[in-house]
């Protein structure tokens, strides 16, 4: 089934807002998904504007070459956005670029296709992979792992109270049972969370946890953030809309990182008081509640916009 009509770009007008400083610029969308936000970029551009869209799930890259086939300043790539800065250099743009989109979530697309297993609420195989071409599934890595790591993807990338407990119950179960779809996690982590949450789903942290793992979301999003410093140009601004704290401390982390020590040489004797900036935080929006009403997925979103120094 075709869920991408269902699918709402979140936050789409505010990103796109703050990323177009130029009409006449150049833009990135590096998350491309199903193309929400690059439309809304492309109908508040020029003619003479040039916009790139990134994905590395093939579903999507298919899906906007038959959408957006007949828009000329418009080219798509494959691959993920930590290639960006070499993608920069082949499309000759590097260093010129007005503004980076990220929306780091998992689309609605994702969350609602079946064959997945991004869904705590469908039977399906446990894969998880935004790029299905490569990579190992949750499942592979579930029957794989020892107990101490698992325990230590679910506390540390989900935040998960018990996560001692659902490591040990994944170990028990799968000495009789290879763990090989959603809702045997799922049955697996509901029988050992002690206390419900009333406004999360026992599965949600988990969930999060090894998304987050196996497709290497903050690492990536770590090393894209430095490396956009010389793919944008004077003033070039990032704009990313961020679904939990992890993502926004890798941000702060880097904001405070490249404050102290990139940008300026690094044996150099100088005070941080009369170090220039790399990047300034310039605003932080949240959605609205009619945002939230229409698309409940919005209510964890948050946008960063990140300014480039001259």
């Amino acid at each position: 089934m075709d869920n991408t009509s269902f699918h709402i770009p979140v936050l789409k007008a505010d990103s796109v807002q703050q990323l177009i400083t130029d009409e006449n610029g150049i833009y990135i969308d590096a998350t491309l998904g199903y193309g929400g936000h690059t439309r809304e970029i492309l109908d508040s551009t020029s003619k003479k504007a040039r916009i790139y869209g990134i994905d590395k799930d093939i579903d999507a890259i298919e899906f906007n070459t038959n959408e957006l086939s007949d828009e000329k300043r418009f080219t798509l790539r494959h691959g993920c956005f930590s290639s960006l800065h070499e993608y920069a250099k082949t499309w000759n743009i590097y260093g010129a670029v007005n503004g980076i989109l990220f929306d780091l979530g998992v689309s609605s697309v994702h969350l609602d296709d079946g064959d997945r297993g991004f869904s705590f609420t469908k039977d399906a195989p446990l894969d998880m992979r935004f790029n299905r071409l490569e990579g190992k599934t949750v499942s592979d890595y579930l029957n794989k792992l020892s107990e101490k790591e698992i325990e230590r993807i679910l506390r540390v990338y989900g935040q998960e109270k018990f996560s001692k407990r659902i490591a040990r119950n994944i170990i028990k179960y799968r000495e009789k049972n290879r763990i090989t779809n959603t809702l045997e996690l799922v049955d697996i982590i509901n029988k050992s969370v002690l206390v419900n949450d009333k406004h999360k789903h026992n599965a949600t942290r988990s969930f999060q946890a090894l998304r987050i793992f196996i497709n290497k979301e903050l690492d990536v999003l770590k090393d894209v953030l430095e490396k956009s410093f010389d793919v944008l140009a004077p003033k070039g601004r990032l704009v990313l809309i961020t679904y939990h704290s992890l993502e926004e401390r890798v941000i702060k982390d880097f904001l405070i990182y490249t404050d102290q020590y990139l940008s300026a040489p690094r044996k150099m004797p100088i005070k941080k008081d009369f170090m220039e900036k790399m990047f300034n935080l310039i605003k932080k929006i949240k959605p609205s509640d009619e945002e939230i009403e229409i698309n409940p997925r919005s209510r964890s979103a948050k946008i960063n916009v990140l300014e480039k120094q001259s």
